[in-house]
């Protein structure tokens, strides 16, 4: 920082860019921007807060009962796979796995409906993997996978930080201002910056009544909560999908154990008979899971931000200033094309 203005590191002299956030979002938007020469201060006290704390994040675009995957959902795995590509070639572990993804059918209806959806592949009862179990059979999606959040995370820092994006590691206190074109952020350990544009990448939390004030009002959302327990199995070949899920769990490196998550929810620590509900909900699919039940207390609770439509949302809350969120249980899965999406907003200008 210098005179308490960021000298551009890349870009056009005025491309100052301030991303906030240490969530999936915010990590994905300071590597877009920063890859795509922009000056970017990049406010992230830590990585993997919040929602984005998930032990494991599981990359399906087939989601709902029929299995149906919008095409953004689609397009956004496939820019997904091509970060991850990306980052490898760069010498990082993404912790991203093209395992692929089972859906089980619950019904003889739900497995018709499996059957008619492009990229799902139907299987009958005796043909899913182990230890999964349905008598109508299922579905795969051999392009679907999984994410470990903290190596992800990781990795895109990194490549954010060698093209050039400079993080604080502070909490922004105030957003105000500064005058017709630019934007100033203060941060709680004193300093503060100037920038062209802002990016808020916030997730579910409630705004500061000073950004309140700066800026248009909140972006309107829902809050909806979920939970994820260790079981004490080992962890499946293949990750399953569903309103209920279950995926890897990586310890030190090496893939440990299975973790169960869902239950959407009003906001708000886990119940107590959370863990005994997702157990009783994924015993029929993984009968072992009756028996051994979970390790522990949870793994993660958290609080995701759904938006109209149940879409993510790039929305302009004040003239170059934006806010990036509502990724709705879909933020590893979407984060990368959403900042792509944004980069290309703001060329558009």
């Amino acid at each position: 920082m210098r005179d308490g203005v960021h000298a551009p590191v890349g870009g056009e002299p005025g491309a100052r860019t301030a991303v906030v956030g240490g969530g999936v979002m915010g990590a994905s938007l300071a590597r877009a921007f920063a890859r795509a020469g922009h000056a970017v201060t990049w406010w992230a006290q830590e990585l993997g807060d919040a929602a984005s704390g998930v032990p494991v994040a599981l990359l399906n675009p087939y989601r709902g009962r029929s299995g149906r995957a919008h095409p953004d959902d689609l397009a956004a795995l496939r820019v997904t796979w091509r970060w991850a590509a990306e980052l490898r070639a760069a010498g990082l572990a993404s912790g991203a796995h093209r395992s692929g993804v089972l859906r089980l059918a619950d019904g003889p209806r739900q497995a018709r409906a499996f059957a008619k959806v492009p990229g799902l592949r139907p299987l009958a009862g005796d043909a899913l993997p182990l230890p999964f179990r349905s008598a109508h059979g299922g579905a795969w999606a051999a392009d679907g996978g999984w994410i470990d959040p903290r190596a992800w995370l990781a990795a895109l820092a990194a490549d954010a930080e060698a093209c050039g994006a400079t993080r604080e590691r502070q909490r922004i206190a105030a957003l105000e201002r500064a005058d017709a074109r630019r934007w100033r952020l203060i941060a709680e350990g004193g300093g503060s910056s100037l920038h062209d544009r802002v990016f808020l990448a916030t997730g579910a939390a409630a705004w500061p009544a000073g950004w309140v004030r700066a800026l248009d009002g909140p972006p309107a959302f829902e809050r909806l909560a979920g939970d994820v327990f260790p079981t004490r199995l080992p962890a499946p070949s293949v990750p399953l999908a569903g309103a209920s899920y279950v995926g890897p769990v990586v310890d030190g490196g090496c893939v440990a154990t299975a973790a169960i998550g869902g239950h959407h929810r009003p906001p708000g620590p886990a119940p107590d008979d959370a863990a005994r509900r997702l157990v009783a909900t994924l015993s029929w699919a993984w009968p072992a899971l009756a028996e051994a039940g979970v390790h522990g207390d949870a793994a993660w609770w958290g609080v995701r931000a759904h938006g109209e439509g149940n879409r993510p949302q790039l929305r302009e809350v004040a003239p170059g200033a934006w806010w990036v969120g509502a990724l709705a249980g879909r933020g590893f899965l979407a984060a990368a094309a959403v900042a792509e999406a944004a980069v290309t907003t703001v060329a558009a200008r």
